[in-house]
């Protein structure tokens, strides 16, 4: 069963773990509508507590405990000019920009020479680690969160490939070599300073609760499946058909999940991704995204249950590399 909030479905997923047939079948198009309708929902359930559980968010954005020399090595090139590592590692708060946000971007683990990673694309890029002895147990910890999003993010695409009248499998072989990215965030509150340059227009909102401070500014995210953690502060927003800005839940042991553009171009415009942002007043904020993405050499082609279709192919990585250049921290990453 679902409820709504706001507009946005918050729906049980359970039966997607434990179930088939009408009950799963029932999951399968609460969660195609949302996404045809809104692109946004809230997925629950007592299986995703595991996955959920506030303490091991909470080891997981011990990241952020580490101080700004320990963060430095990690920083990418863009900040730090003698580090190597172009996409992957960490980018911090950037004063004079709409958005306002630290975080380090996380990808696979993968073998030399594994032939689903070519090291000659921007975006696949070795993973950039802190000390052990800085953050004990913390590699293990993200490394085991990342498969578990991994997971999730295959059962949900096997639920939209059902709803879309395929195989459920039938979007799996493009995830074969997943480039996808675990990302920990930390919007700190929002000083006068970071606001220098930025016209007022794209630093403040009203609401009805008063006016707040624009920490992400609205966008669309760029790739194929976002399945967020948030905090209990709040502050996602969506925006919904007619233009209104809805408020998204942060409800315990719950995921947010929204749809990227490549997921809307794969699906022919069946499926809606949807325009969103973050405001925030007098706390400071954590989440943690991951994006669920194909392997970076993988043909996003119009599915063929969507209709004619209104887009060329296009290689994975060619349509992300593209797409990201409007986004602060990843603005720059080589076009190929």
């Amino acid at each position: 069963m679902s409820r709504r909030f706001d507009s946005i479905p918050i729906i049980d997923v359970d039966r997607l773990f434990d179930g088939q047939g009408a009950a799963r079948d029932a999951v399968d198009a609460e969660i195609g509508r949302a996404c045809e309708e809104i692109g946004f929902l809230v997925i629950a359930g007592r299986s995703l507590a595991p996955l959920s559980a506030r303490e091991r968010i909470a080891d997981l954005l011990r990241f952020f405990d580490l101080s700004e020399a320990e963060r430095r090595p990690l920083a990418r090139q863009r900040y730090v000019a003698e580090n190597a590592n172009i996409y992957r590692g960490y980018f911090p708060v950037m004063n004079g920009e709409r958005t306002f946000k630290e975080g380090i971007d996380i990808g696979p683990e993968f073998a030399e020479g594994d032939p689903r990673y070519p090291v000659s694309d921007p975006l696949v890029e070795r993973n950039i680690w802190p000390e052990e002895t800085r953050l004990p147990g913390w590699r293990r910890e993200v490394v085991a969160y990342y498969a578990d999003m991994e997971a999730l993010g295959a059962r949900l695409m096997q639920s939209l490939a059902r709803h879309l009248g395929l195989a459920e499998d039938w979007f799996a072989p493009a995830f074969e070599g997943s480039n996808s990215t675990l990302r920990l965030l930390h919007y700190p509150v929002r000083t006068p300073r970071s606001l220098e340059g930025v016209d007022e227009s794209e630093a403040f909102v009203d609401t009805p609760a008063g006016r707040a401070a624009l920490i992400a500014g609205a966008h669309v995210d760029s790739g194929n499946l976002t399945i967020l953690h948030q905090d209990g502060v709040g502050g996602l927003q969506a925006q919904n058909a007619a233009g209104e800005w809805v408020d998204v839940p942060p409800l315990p042991g719950s995921f947010v999940v929204n749809l990227g553009g490549a997921l809307q171009r794969w699906t022919n415009d069946w499926l809606k991704a949807t325009t969103h942002r973050v405001i925030g007043r007098t706390q400071e904020r954590y989440s943690v995204p991951f994006f669920f993405e194909p392997a970076v050499d993988a043909e996003i082609a119009c599915v063929p249950t969507c209709g004619a279709p209104r887009y060329a192919p296009v290689r994975y990585g060619d349509h992300v590399t593209q797409a990201m250049q409007r986004f602060v921290e990843t603005r720059g990453v080589a076009v190929g």
